[in-house]
């Protein structure tokens, strides 16, 4: 099962901007079909495990959590916890709203040069986590004013600014890529529910056709048809593992009128039937 969920605090202020909570906190806090269900993100999530080990998967692929793993969720993935983990982490939770929307580089997309995953040395995992107990005290402290909210607002962007610049290696996420194939992916993330044409995006950001196929093949290797299959497949995948939707709602939010051209698309891209892929989700 999927469902989504949005941003919740669960231990403080109802409007509190960002959110630290431990692991096992939120362990006896949630009901028990919370963590086997597959969940599809509405919020920021930083998970900085501390101790212990075990697994999350993110977008249907294993992460390893071993103290001095980080992993970055974004909004729109799709994240399984482990029913009865043995780990301890510090999750960082954090609404779109409340995201600093002015760090260098571009916005994070599938298949991004940025990473979401880290491996924290003991000296950058003291850094991280003076930042997190610092949103801690105030989340503690917060009085629902717009100067705390404010406040949180920027130990989280100084937080991330750690990770982005300090633990990045002082590289852009977009260094050496082409311009084009940037913006590209950004407005493919603004519009992958249309299932746009390479002809639409490359009006949409001014760019010919031409221009586009030369750097997405510079990049993957891919033309730009490719490029958008590739990120459309993966959001019928996620659409599909939501089994709160019946697949004639998949399709249809999708742009697909016709159930047989939307069954050749997952059958080319994912190898199996609509149904299939389901059903293969649900005995897993």
């Amino acid at each position: 099962m999927t469902f989504d969920v949005a941003f919740s605090p669960q231990l403080h202020h109802p409007i509190v901007p960002v959110e630290v909570i431990e692991w096992s906190e939120l362990m006896g806090r949630m009901p028990a079909h919370y963590f086997p269900a597959r969940q599809r993100a509405g919020f920021n999530l930083l998970i900085v495990c501390t101790s212990g080990c075990g697994v999350h998967r993110v977008d249907f692929a294993p992460v390893a959590l071993e103290r001095g793993a980080m992993i970055r969720v974004r909004p729109g993935q799709v994240q399984e916890f482990e029913a009865d983990p043995d780990f301890e982490a510090k999750l960082i939770i954090w609404p779109v709203e409340s995201d600093p929307g002015d760090l260098d580089g571009p916005p994070w997309y599938p298949g991004t040069t940025a990473p979401s995953t880290w491996r924290l040395d003991s000296s950058e995992m003291s850094r991280v986590l003076r930042w997190v107990e610092e949103l801690k005290l105030q989340q503690k402290r917060f009085d629902g004013s717009r100067r705390h909210a404010d406040l949180m607002r920027t130990i989280l962007k100084a937080l991330l600014l750690v990770v982005e610049v300090e633990l990045q290696g002082n590289v852009s996420p977009s260094e050496g890529l082409p311009a084009a194939y940037v913006r590209l992916r950004e407005q493919l993330e603004l519009d992958v529910d249309e299932r746009p044409s390479a002809a639409q995006l490359a009006r949409r950001i001014g760019y010919s056709r031409r221009t586009l196929d030369r750097a997405c093949r510079q990049v993957s290797g891919q033309t730009t048809k490719q490029v958008i299959d590739e990120r459309i497949a993966l959001e019928v995948r996620r659409l599909l593992a939501d089994t709160s939707r019946s697949l004639a709602q998949v399709r249809v939010g999708l742009g697909y009128s016709d159930s047989s051209n939307f069954a050749r698309f997952v059958v080319r891209h994912l190898g199996q039937t609509p149904t299939e892929f389901r059903n293969q989700l649900r005995s897993s």
